[in-house]
């Protein structure tokens, strides 16, 4: 008679199996995850690279085609605006630009310019203004809404040092003030840059939106690239002057200066960038809105004269922003630069 032996089939993983498992897809996951962010992280400061050398570009093919460089805000190429604005021709945006033609009240009332306000081109994304890493816009959209008005954002931003015609400063150590009236027309030419090109800032990282609620003037804060307001000629909504606010796509602009901005420091070496600064709206907000921010764990990303993009670390010297920035000051930059 034959004998059977009796065998326990298995039907799956005991539970201590399973939870040893689990704990090692755990792990996995754990020391995966840090990884696919330096990657992202990594792209998008590529990118962001890639935006300033196209920015730098710009710059030079501005200042080589009407051998001076644009204006912080003023005329300019045929139009009135700030500096960015003029950029569009350069950066694969001329027909964004052509769209811009048309008469302005108080500005141009019966002969066409190029103007941002028309046909509210300022409220067009534009992907080069973008940096992929900036916390502070909807990446998908590209724009900000505030009070009912939209505006396509920038994550950059000019030194307005350079493209202003006149600071009303010295460029001293601290700066002092040199009696002048500010005046945000351009007049720069790279000659003028005695600094340098390679030794001098022309564009660095802001944040779409950084607003401090601890200034009352201060309500609005960030970068919008075609804001454009000033006091003189007085321009038309959403730019007029009573709309002056600092959401222009530069840094360095000694007017926000005075009070009541005055307690921002937004110049001198106090005006060092800030680095992921958060939160960056509300009552709780560290923002700065008329300094640079950038959105990089270490390094702000600059572009220079010579329009090379240059990475700073979080460790600069005041000093060192400082004589970076100022494109006359006959400064010699120090060790960590």
């Amino acid at each position: 008679m034959p004998l059977y032996l009796s065998r326990r089939v298995r039907a799956g993983f005991t539970l201590i199996e399973l939870l040893v498992v689990i704990a090692i897809i755990a792990i996995l996951i754990a020391l995966l995850v840090p990884a696919v962010q330096k990657v992202r992280e990594a792209a998008a400061r590529t990118q962001c690279t890639n935006n300033l050398k196209q920015w730098g570009l710009a710059v030079h093919n501005c200042h080589d085609t009407f051998k001076k460089l644009p204006p912080a805000a003023g005329f300019y190429a045929g139009g009135f605006g700030n500096a960015t604005f003029f950029f569009l021709p350069y950066i694969e945006q001329d027909n964004l630009w052509k769209t811009s033609l048309g008469t302005v009240a108080g500005v141009s009332p019966t002969t066409p310019v190029y103007y941002p306000g028309n046909n509210q081109i300022y409220t067009k994304p534009i992907r080069t203004f973008l940096c992929p890493s900036d916390p502070s816009v909807n990446l998908d959209t590209g724009t900000l809404t505030v009070g009912g008005t939209t505006w396509g954002a920038s994550s950059y931003g000019y030194n307005a040092l350079i493209f202003a015609r006149e600071n009303a400063i010295n460029f001293t150590n601290p700066p002092t003030p040199n009696g002048k009236s500010y005046d945000p027309n351009g007049i720069t030419r790279f000659s003028n840059i005695t600094d340098g090109l390679s030794n001098t800032i022309l564009i660095a990282e802001r944040y779409s939106q950084c607003n401090n609620s601890g200034v009352a003037a201060i309500a609005e804060g960030g970068g919008y690239w075609a804001f454009s307001a000033t006091q003189t000629p007085s321009q038309p909504a959403p730019m007029a002057s009573g709309a002056i606010k600092p959401v222009y796509p530069g840094f360095q602009i000694t007017f926000f200066a005075a009070a009541p901005f005055n307690q921002l420091t937004a110049t001198g070496p106090d005006s060092i960038f800030q680095v992921q600064p958060f939160p960056f709206t509300g009552a709780a907000s560290v923002c700065n809105p008329v300094r640079a921010q950038t959105p990089h764990s270490s390094a702000m990303q600059v572009c220079l004269g010579d329009s090379s993009v240059r990475s700073i670390t979080s460790s600069l010297s005041k000093d060192t922003w400082w004589y970076a920035c100022t494109h006359v000051g006959g400064e010699v930059l120090g060790s960590d630069w």
